[in-house]
């Protein structure tokens, strides 16, 4: 029978398993190679590392990956180039992720205004306060990335993205490659990181890049810590170039006891929580993505081995 066999290290992997049983029809859905024929295996579904029994698998036709990122497993020899590789960046992980931005620019906002701290202040000067909202840069327009953008169009943000390659998106201000990036830099006065981990990407939130920016703009990375130099980040605020950065990912993770990240007045540092995985709903998605496959149509989420994303 066709199989689906789901990589043991699966978050919350039998809660996985019981949904995919109960949205799959047609397939077995096993834990374990140990229970099935490689040869049943058409199926994969992995996480943070390639399993080495993939390559034990001759009608293996797909291989998904929970979560939005492929960096960590894109150069494993064990992952076959042949075979469809898919991210699944389901629709509650998009929404987390883009609410999660949103979130960190209103905080950035609010502080910016003087809003916080103001409890005892008298009614008429609370009264002058406007809320002015600032361009937003998104650097990266994914999955992730596009629906960010929507929903801070829909708020009333005047919003540019900057992307590698042209093709239609969903906003009108997109830049693209390197020819254009500094016009985009230029008028992102809060800058959104959601960009892949690639050797192109690693690195890019750096000096050259904030020096482009309007003086005093924002950072948030929920891209990968590697993005980032982290030397570049703390000149960047002490020049005031940079007035603040929220960062949920850093280099380590977790971030060490005694970094400077965690004392800085300027920086807010959460724990890789903006990309939250739930298994019922990484199921549901797999269950989706699968049967559009066997459909002969292309899922979102399809990996470019040339571009490693």
């Amino acid at each position: 029978m066709k199989t689906i066999l789901l990589h043991s290290e699966i978050s919350g992997v039998q809660k996985f398993q019981e949904v995919m049983k109960a949205q799959t029809v047609g397939f077995h859905i096993a834990l374990s190679l140990d229970e099935v024929a490689p040869e049943d295996v058409e199926v994969a579904i992995i996480w943070l590392s390639v399993p080495d029994y993939l390559q034990k698998l001759p009608n293996l036709k797909l291989v998904l990956v929970c979560g939005s990122g492929v960096d960590h497993i894109i150069h494993a020899t064990t992952l076959p180039r042949h075979v469809s590789l898919v991210r699944l960046v389901d629709p509650f992980l998009r929404n987390h992720v883009s609410d999660y931005v949103i979130q960190s620019i209103q905080n950035y906002i609010l502080s910016r205004e003087g809003y916080f701290g103001l409890e005892h202040a008298s009614h008429r000067a609370v009264d002058k306060i406007t809320f002015p909202k600032p361009t937003v840069g998104i650097m990266g327009l994914g999955l992730v990335g596009e629906a960010t953008a929507r929903k801070l169009l829909t708020m009333g943000f005047d919003v540019c993205g900057w992307v590698r390659t042209s093709r239609p998106r969903a906003l009108p201000q997109v830049y693209v490659g390197k020819a254009e990036l500094g016009d985009f830099l230029r008028k992102s006065e809060v800058l959104v990181c959601l960009l892949p981990l690639t050797h192109q990407t690693q690195g890019i939130l750096n000096c050259y890049l904030f020096d482009q920016l309007p003086n005093g703009s924002f950072l948030i990375n929920v891209g990968r810590g590697a993005h980032l130099n982290e030397a570049d980040l703390l000149s960047a605020l002490k020049s005031g170039r940079l007035s603040g950065a929220c960062l949920d990912v850093v280099e380590v993770e977790p971030l060490p006891d005694n970094h400077l990240f965690r004392s800085h007045p300027k920086i807010t540092v959460t724990p890789h929580v903006a990309g939250v995985l739930m298994p019922e709903q990484q199921a549901n998605y797999a269950a989706r993505v699968i049967a559009c496959y066997y459909r002969g149509e292309i899922p979102d989420g399809v990996v470019d081995f040339h571009v490693n994303y």
